[in-house]
């Protein structure tokens, strides 16, 4: 078997590994040589948004009741995937760049399509294998069995 890199993402984690074969062991060593959290995706969004004074006119109900918010951001948190999707797909970018070893890529099913359109040519074109499953809570060589033909 040959060297190859293996990133496996959700949303809002990337993790990508470099598996390496020597001709003296049988098992592969996997090591982990870049982990990306993105912070957009996880959390509340209150925490990340403030309704700052006078931002939102009438704030409580017994001042004027017919007054409501104007401006406020519904799709919020399709953004936020949005970025981190773009994010996640930067980073693969960047890691494609410059190896000549195949990849292999696995993301959760919501986000896997997202993530292959937002690649460079370049880098989709190097993914040998794609599995549309979360495998980012898996270490070592059990994330390899993944790969492996049925």
């Amino acid at each position: 078997m040959k060297n190859r890199l293996v990133v496996v993402a959700d949303r809002g984690c990337l993790k990508a590994y470099q598996v390496e074969h020597d001709g003296l062991s049988t098992a592969p060593r996997v090591k982990l040589i870049e982990h990306l959290h993105t912070d957009e995706v996880h959390g509340r969004i209150s925490g990340k948004l403030t309704d700052e004074a006078g931002r939102f006119p009438g704030g409580n109900k017994r001042s004027h009741p017919e007054i409501r918010a104007f401006g406020e951001r519904h799709n919020i948190q399709l953004e936020l995937d949005r970025r981190a999707v773009k994010r996640m797909a930067q980073s693969i970018n960047d890691l494609v760049k410059g190896r000549d070893e195949p990849v292999y890529f696995a993301a959760t099913r919501e986000i896997n399509r997202q993530i292959l359109d937002a690649l460079a040519p370049e880098a989709r074109a190097r993914i040998k294998k794609n599995v549309p499953e979360d495998l980012t809570k898996i270490n070592g060589v059990k994330l390899l069995s993944h790969f492996q033909p049925v």
